[in-house]
């Protein structure tokens, strides 16, 4: 019998002695200190893995000051196969727990729970929420949306224990029979630097607990709180540079002034009272028709608009209004970004005359979420010309081959003096959760469509 051919010693694990192990091992000389911040680029699972190098690995792990439990693999199988979620929220939960009886660390750079959960966990994820204020958190971030997803359903939604910060129960905040006392724990909100609840029922009492109570923090992220009613970010000497607050359905207020905010994202811009902010530059709105985000925004913050230099709308439906629509002179803007539901062979060139006012664009990019596409054999219109002196790049998502993007691109090709780019995305065509054709067949018809149409000195790029 021939000899199994032997493997070349590069590639072969050797049994060797401790002390010849621990001469070549240099990284386990490095002080503890060190190879505690390189596990702190590791996930939690594989921080700990690393546990069973040897005995000098095995406590390191347990001083990383960031935990990271993002069980995004599970979130995928939970949101195809829904009765998953219970058993895997179980073993997410546990999971947790048995991590942070580990944990040793002082103080926490992160900690970050991305996974489906409800009010069933309320009185685990209060524990946790006491865990991390009590070694001085400063990015605490809580991610329970559905599947990964989707909103939670208001009455299972986890309830942020307002106790926790002193605070009474709130009016209008449900109580659920988990939620027990928790020491307030004053002195360790001082480091929080970024604050992020989804599906989280937190109230604007809490939320400005944070602003004026916590002098670090720049960055809130809200979405999908049914008991945030009213909430005033006011003051010069709040930190605040990005506030976030969407599908908030139960918001009646929101007013920002006097405070140097940066970025704002909100999807209830009907309920938005703007004044004094200075250093506002990039605002995202959605929610509503396009006319009623119009209407509500401009005899507000006409003022803010001459400031902008990123302005991201996402609307229903109501595109066609833009056509009709005049624009305040947006001289600052940079990037525009429209996001629409689309149906049939829906016009597109409304948002031309918001371009028409921004001489200074440089990036537009129209995002169509398909609800009944459908492509028809009309002839393509005109918009009106309109010369644009440093338009460099064009972006289409959801791009489906109709009459109306086509139209849209021909507008760009005669307009853009400096048109350097354009990308075009068909991949992103959902109808209810239902892709309308395959991606390569999308791809395939936006290059036969568009390559007669873009000369060879502008790059098209196609997803």
């Amino acid at each position: 019998m021939a000899k199994r051919p032997q493997l070349s010693n590069n590639f072969a694990l050797k049994k060797c002695s401790r002390r010849a192990c621990t001469a070549k091992d240099r990284i386990s000389q490095l002080p503890d200190d060190i190879l505690v911040h390189i596990l702190s680029f590791l996930s939690v699972k594989e921080a700990a893995d690393t546990s069973v190098l040897s005995k000098r690995w095995l406590p390191l792990w347990r001083y990383v000051p960031r935990l990271d439990f993002d069980a995004t693999k599970q979130l995928g199988e939970v949101a195809v196969h829904e009765k998953l979620q219970k058993r895997y929220m179980k073993k997410y939960v546990r999971w947790v727990n048995r991590t942070l009886r580990m944990c040793k660390a002082q103080r926490l750079d992160l900690f970050r729970v991305r996974f489906d959960l409800n009010e069933l966990a309320q009185h685990d994820i209060d524990k946790w929420l006491e865990f991390a204020f009590s070694r001085q958190v400063q990015r605490l971030e809580l991610d329970l949306l559905e599947g990964g997803e989707r909103i939670q359903a208001s009455d299972y939604c986890y309830t942020f224990p307002a106790q926790l910060l002193g605070l009474n129960h709130c009016a209008g905040q449900p109580q659920s029979n988990n939620v027990h006392k928790l020491p307030p724990l004053w002195y360790n909100f001082k480091s929080v630097k970024v604050l992020l609840f989804k599906s989280v029922h937190v109230t604007g009492e809490v939320l400005e607990f944070f602003l004026h109570n916590c002098p670090f923090v720049e960055e809130m992220v809200v979405h999908g709180s049914g008991t945030l009613v009213n909430l005033e970010v006011v003051g010069p000497s709040l930190k605040l540079k990005h506030l976030e607050i969407w599908f908030c359905l139960g918001l009646k207020s929101l007013k920002i002034c006097d405070t140097n905010i940066v970025t704002l994202r909100t999807s209830s811009a009907h309920k938005l009272l703007l004044s004094n902010v200075p250093m506002l530059i990039e605002v995202d709105v959605g929610g509503h028709p396009f006319r009623h985000i119009l209407d509500t925004i401009m005899p507000r913050g006409s003022c803010i608009l001459s400031q902008l230099e990123v302005l991201k709308i996402h609307a229903y439906g109501g595109l066609e209004y833009l056509e009709h629509y005049k624009f305040p002179q947006l001289a600052k803007l940079k990037k525009f970004v429209v996001e629409v539901l689309a149906k049939e062979d829906m016009s597109v060139l409304g948002c031309t005359h918001v371009i028409g006012a921004a001489p200074q664009l440089k990036e537009f990019e129209l995002k169509l979420l398909w609800v009944d596409p459908s492509r028809s054999e009309r002839e393509c219109r005109k918009a009106v010309r309109c010369p644009l002196h440093h338009l460099k790049v064009l972006r289409l998502s959801g791009y489906y081959g109709r009459t109306s993007e086509v139209e849209l691109v021909r507008y760009f090709l005669e307009n853009a003096m400096v048109l350097e780019k354009i990308i075009v995305d068909p991949s992103t065509q959902y109808v209810h959760r239902h892709r309308v054709a395959p991606d390569e067949i999308l791809r395939n018809f936006a290059k036969l469509q568009l390559q007669g149409e873009v000369p060879p000195h502008i790059e098209l790029v196609i997803l």
